[in-house]
């Protein structure tokens, strides 16, 4: 195996474990440490390139949709009102734009495919288990206790500094541990799986994110209906057990009274953080998206951006729309909306021939990872998760599983007529 390939790889799993830990990576020393750790994994391919002159680039679905929006954020930010903050927008973005070509190159095969997703489902599992530990008071680790952030101590967030995000991680990572339960796992391994289910959606639900709730709803509804629909799953009726249990210990657990308060209370306060506060934002995004439309403000401007924009009434002032998709528009112009409907139809489109491989493995990570980016973009209508570097990676991770070539196959479109062959042969 080459040496680059590994030190990528090493660097991925450092990342994977770092970003959820250091309170969502949300802080720059954070930042930075992501930067350097990527910066690191990438010179080392890049010199390992130069030495053996081998630059043959790996095909995705995605590359001609990521260009476009490359080339949109740039000219956004040669126009931005702060040029600084679109700098370091950008530089963040390229950061991802490595990671996803990272696991594109170093998660090549069906080893490394498993153990990437082993150790993406041990993360999430970690932080359920120590999120529930913290949230009734047993926290041995002092630098995991939040003293600026009093109130984060009302919900479950384990090492994250806010329960929304926390959800966020989760609901991304519950779907593709589920996807390991179709791998046709037996003995102890499937009741490993079936009890990380159960602890992950008992963390879920007891963060008491409503966005989370809803998201992971969505995931979940995704990852059925593509179950349903392919041919090649088996053990459907397991599968369907599996969910109809999680839904029961949902119910349970609803029933707590702190629970059920926070469910009913999504219009009662005017917080700054509670629907009614978001809603009002997002009509001062939308003002802020007609006076540029074309190009906005520039990458990672919104928080200045949005100042004389802001309505009267809220508390404090956002810097962000609590709606990635108002504010990642806000910042580089309408333009971005084609661009997302692309990606959105390329991903899918990709995911769905990946669903007709023969082999477990790729049909259950692929549909536990379209399952997850599904919960995510939907919590994001009402979120910012995308703005968290943590969960920002984790769904780069998830989206670069998906339109990953097989092993020894270009990209998805590649196999189309070959796979849609061998499935139409299997209903005849």
């Amino acid at each position: 195996m080459p040496e680059s390939i590994k030190i990528a790889r090493y660097a991925l799993y450092l990342l994977l474990i770092f970003t959820p830990l250091a309170r969502g990576s949300v802080q720059e020393w954070a930042i930075a440490i992501i930067h350097l750790i990527t910066l690191s994994a990438v010179t080392s391919f890049m010199l390992d390139r130069c030495v053996k002159w081998e630059w043959k680039w790996v095909k995705t679905a995605l590359n001609k949709p990521i260009l476009a929006l490359v080339i949109l954020c740039v000219v956004s930010a040669v126009f931005s009102i702060h040029r600084g903050s679109s700098l370091r927008a950008i530089i963040l973005l390229i950061n991802y734009l490595a990671i996803f070509y990272l696991v594109i190159f170093a998660i090549n095969n069906k080893p490394r495919l498993l153990n990437f997703a082993y150790l993406i489902v041990s993360v999430g599992a970690f932080l359920s288990v120590f999120g529930i530990f913290k949230r009734f008071g047993y926290n041995p680790f002092s630098w995991w206790n939040y003293d600026d952030l009093k109130y984060s101590m009302d919900f479950l967030s384990a090492t994250y500094g806010n329960h929304n995000h926390l959800a966020g991680y989760l609901e991304m990572v519950i779907p593709l541990t589920l996807g390991l339960f179709l791998i046709d796992f037996r003995g102890g391994k499937l009741l490993l799986i079936i009890y990380l289910s159960f602890i992950m959606v008992t963390a879920l639900i007891l963060s008491l994110s409503r966005g989370g709730w809803m998201g992971f709803i969505f995931g979940i509804s995704f990852f059925s209906y593509g179950l349903m629909k392919n041919y090649y799953f088996k053990k459907k009726r397991l599968f369907l057990g599996l969910i109809g249990s999680l839904l029961l210990l949902s119910i349970v657990i609803l029933s707590s009274t702190p629970v059920v308060e926070r469910a009913i209370s999504i219009l009662e306060k005017e917080g700054e953080a509670d629907f009614y506060a978001r809603t009002v934002a997002w009509k001062g995004a939308i003002k802020m998206i007609a006076d540029k439309p074309l190009l906005g403000t520039g990458p990672g401007t919104f928080s200045s951006g949005f100042t004389k924009y802001q309505p009267a009434g809220l508390s404090s002032h956002f810097t962000k729309a609590h709606n990635d998709y108002l504010h990642f528009i806000a910042e580089v112009g309408v333009l971005l909306i084609p661009i997302i409907i692309w990606m959105a139809i390329v991903f899918f489109r990709e995911g769905f021939y990946k669903l007709r491989s023969p082999s477990r493995l790729i049909r259950g990570i692929t549909l536990g990872a379209m399952s997850g980016v599904t919960a995510i973009l939907f919590h994001s209508l009402i979120d910012f998760n995308l703005h968290i570097p943590a969960n920002a990676l984790m769904f780069t991770v998830l989206s670069a599983l998906v339109v990953a070539p097989l092993p020894g196959k270009g990209h998805a479109g590649t196999y189309k007529s070959e796979q849609l062959k061998k499935y139409h042969s299997f209903v005849a």
